[in-house]
């Protein structure tokens, strides 16, 4: 039976790699991005274009994850973003936005894929994270990946 992975920053760098490298070893790729991905997304996969961020969302996506499949073999956590300011400069709501787009989701996301992955009899989830996670660079304080 085919395999079915949902990777989240689908459109852009490590999600776009992790898209072409799963769809080459034969699996159905669905991919989240609130960028476009382009004509070059796997012809029987899924590609959802929404924002993450916000919960009601993430219900919107995993009504169209469960029209599409009914079981996950592999949730891959990699959509991000990153404020490129000195800590002392990064406000509340920039930091607040990095919570929303980097780790909300993680959570949200792999507690709304848990009955899909048990009912591939069990599953991977894998989150993606950064050299920022052991060592920083200057003006990158409100980064949790790429």
């Amino acid at each position: 039976m085919q395999k079915t992975v949902l990777i989240t920053g689908a459109a852009g760098g490590i999600g776009r790699a992790s898209v072409a490298l799963f769809a080459e070893k034969g699996w159905r790729v669905i991919g989240v991005d609130r960028a476009p991905f382009g004509e070059e997304f796997p012809t029987n996969g899924l590609f959802i274009q929404s924002e993450i961020s916000h919960p009601e969302s993430m219900e919107a996506i995993f009504q169209q994850v469960q029209a599409f499949t009914e079981t996950l073999d592999a949730l891959v956590n990699n959509a991000a973003v990153q404020v490129n300011k000195p800590l002392v400069n990064t406000s509340v709501e920039e930091w607040d936005m990095v919570i929303a787009n980097n780790l909300r989701p993680a959570f949200l996301l792999s507690k709304l894929a848990y009955p899909l992955l048990k009912m591939a009899g069990g599953g991977a989830i894998v989150n993606v994270s950064s050299v920022h996670a052991v060592q920083t660079s200057a003006n990158v304080a409100g980064v949790c990946h790429q």
